[in-house]
């Protein structure tokens, strides 16, 4: 598989310490990839896949900073994807690096065409290392990031980041552990050396000596809680390697980049990778002139195959990590050297780290980690507000929807109005904040500090959450140490009113009714044109329809859209202007319960007697496949987000159109004066 490093442009809305794209000197004055050097760029890809129809390429955005470009360029680059790989596009895998400060919603669609689910971000909580324009403003760096990390979970990517280690963290490794554990989705971070090449900048410049303390001080702890967060790079993948025989290595440490790696500027000059490319070694010449199959024969690769002959011979000799090393990276070698036929000096920092930490501990003998100096000084962590008084409040990091989120703020109130003096904290984070801001059980929110206790919100890995009549709100009171069962009444720590005056929009007719047919799972989900089907059998009925969700939704035709117009709490406020609710299983099935409103519930892969609320009708759709009891839940977490194969035959779509319409006008006509005046 071939992989290019693409960058499209080299320019950067920030000037991060670190970075040697800001300080490079300009080879070109090219800054910005033209249009036309873009769309020879994936004739170049088609070429070579054509040639190679088993293989994939690997399309890594990069730069600079990508989104600089702006959502047209992107729109441009999908356009000649599908002119020119028409038969190929399936095999062109697409990844994104950004600092995110630029995302926004009309990218989020384009990148989704292009099939990128994820997008790599750096940050970095200590003042003054990351931050935008020339003078480093770190402040509006990291609202913009917020923003885009709120934006990028509304629309369903995935994000993770890249902590670079310099020598202002050297002080603070758990610190800055256990940030990073609570700021990332799914805990998913990796922490990487800084790596500083011919400038001198002494206050960020780190040693491998220095790597392996701040790796070794962090490590007990991610082996301590390595189920909760099994993604924390370079200790999950060294373990893996290391202790369950995987072969999964990253490009400088497989030995391989010789094969597949290509850099790509935008002048349309070709190297190896970013660095090579920063240093004028291993130019393999232009786009305009040759072939990315012409690029990969190139005999200058030579010298980086004969590599993994040479130092196992000479300076690896004998090293029993040379499987999962071999050397580390060739331009880390050239970068001291000024030669590939040496080791990293960054393969001591591996090796000491695996001898003095990994194996202790991992075959039962934990080591003790140096003893850290004294700071020199005090670096502000961003947004780390300080209370000792409420440190040995246990800590809350939810996980699941917002749906989950009500619930837990039910059962959090419960366990307040049992006994006031009984507060939790709560782990910033932009999505469950919304509901839990201002909880009267919630003492503060921020970022917790080196060995803080938990109190763990996943009722679903609870051993009685497959029981018969297991209810998830019932697990997390027992999870909070209340005396089930108790009722199930959801909360919001502010009052429920229409805040924003949006009930002005909704259309008069003898009954409104709000609609919602959005989940993040594709499972949950019924067909657009079922939907539309059942707003024309209401509309017949004089009852006026509203779609409520997310803008990336599907829109339902002749219904009144809301979408994208309400943030939770405004659509809270909203429902209780609505005679009833139409909606499956997400967020707006428990806020209507919150508000008291009736509601038609349609359910397929999750059950109504585990999710759902006394006072609702529930349609149970059957299920004819191989998951007898649901495809969605513990037993099955990697079909979630992956859309049925039985399409249109899907359970979802067994429902008849016709029980839900009769089912929503019966529910109407048991309370017509149920309606909230505006």
């Amino acid at each position: 598989m071939a992989t290019v490093i693409f960058k499209p442009t080299e320019a950067c809305n920030a000037r991060c310490v670190y970075c040697d794209v800001v300080h490079k000197p300009q080879h070109s004055k090219i800054r910005r990839m033209p249009l036309e050097t873009l769309e020879l760029f994936f004739r170049r890809i088609n070429e070579l896949l054509v040639e190679r129809p088993t293989e994939e390429m690997d399309v890594v955005w990069h730069g600079g900073e990508p989104f600089l470009l702006g959502p047209e360029y992107f729109t441009r680059a999908l356009e000649f994807q599908e002119r020119h790989c028409a038969g190929t596009k399936k095999r062109i895998r697409h990844s994104i690096q950004s600092n995110l400060t630029l995302f926004s919603r009309e990218l989020a669609q384009i990148l989704k065409k292009l099939g990128i689910k994820t997008i790599g971000s750096s940050y970095e909580p200590i003042a003054d290392v990351r931050g935008l324009g020339k003078r480093r403003d770190w402040k509006r760096y990291n609202r913009q990031f917020m923003d885009a990390v709120a934006l990028l979970e509304e629309e369903g990517l995935n994000w993770g980041v890249i902590y670079v280690v310099t020598r202002l963290a050297l002080e603070r490794p758990l610190e800055i552990f256990n940030f990073l554990a609570n700021f990332s989705p799914r805990g998913a971070f990796m922490l990487n050396p800084v790596l500083v090449y011919e400038r001198d900048l002494p206050q960020i410049k780190i040693t491998p000596q220095e790597y392996v303390e701040f790796l070794g001080a962090i490590f007990p702890e991610w082996w301590r809680r390595r189920s909760e967060l099994p993604t924390v790079e370079p200790f999950a993948s060294l373990v893996r390697n290391l202790v369950e025989g995987e072969n999964s290595l990253m490009c400088s440490d497989s030995g391989s980049c010789a094969y597949h790696h290509i850099n790509l500027l935008p002048d349309g000059s070709l190297s190896h990778c970013g660095r090579s490319a920063d240093w004028g070694l291993l130019d393999y010449g232009s786009i305009f002139e040759r072939s990315f199959a012409q690029v990969l024969a190139d005999p200058q690769r030579e010298v980086l195959v004969q590599r993994n002959s040479v130092l196992p011979q000479t300076e690896c000799k004998g090293c029993r990590f040379w499987e999962i090393c071999h050397g580390g990276c060739p331009l880390d070698a050239w970068s001291a050297e000024r030669s590939f036929m040496h080791k990293s000096e960054w393969c001591y920092a591996k090796r000491g780290f695996i001898e003095k930490y990994l194996e202790p501990l991992v075959n039962g003998a934990p080591a003790k980690p140096e003893q850290q100096r004294a700071p020199r000084r005090v670096i502000p962590i961003a947004s780390r507000a300080r209370a000792p008084q409420d440190e040995r409040m246990p800590w809350i990091n939810p996980v699941g929807g917002l749906g989950d989120t009500l619930m837990m703020s039910g059962v959090l109130k419960a366990a307040f109005d049992e006994e006031p003096a009984r507060r939790f904290n709560l782990v910033e984070r932009t999505k469950y904040r919304l509901i839990l801001d201002g909880h009267p059980a919630i003492g503060r929110i921020g970022h917790p500090p080196p060995g803080a206790r938990f109190m763990a919100t996943d009722y679903w890995n609870q051993p009685g959450y497959l029981l018969p009549g297991a209810r998830p709100y019932q697990l997390l009171a027992s999870m909070f140490g209340l005396k089930t069962p108790i009722d199930e009444c959801l909360y919001v720590p502010w009052p429920i009113r229409d805040e924003a005056g949006l009930s002005k929009l909704i259309p008069r007719k003898r009954f409104s009714v709000a609609i919602s047919c959005s989940s993040d799972s594709p499972r949950k989900q019924m067909s657009v044109a079922k939907w539309e089907r059942l707003v024309a059998v209401l509309d017949e009925q004089d009852i006026g329809v509203v779609q409520l969700g997310k803008l990336r939704d599907p829109y339902i035709r002749a219904a009144y859209s809301l979408l994208g117009m309400t943030t939770p709490r405004q659509l809270i406020g909203l429902l209780p202007h609505f005679d009833a609710v139409l909606t499956v299983d997400n967020f707006v099935m428990h806020a209507s319960h919150l508000c008291g409103v009736p509601a038609v519930v349609l359910w397929g892969p999750t059950d109504h007697r585990v999710y759902g609320y006394a006072g609702h009708v529930h349609l149970q759709a059957s299920l004819d496949c191989e998951y007898a009891q649901g495809c969605i839940g513990p037993k099955y977490p990697q079909l979630y987000q992956v859309e049925c194969p039985q399409g249109a035959a899907r359970c979802m779509e067994t429902i008849p159109p016709e029980s839900i319409g009769r089912s929503v006008v019966d529910l109407l006509a048991a309370a017509p004066q149920r309606r909230m005046t505006v």
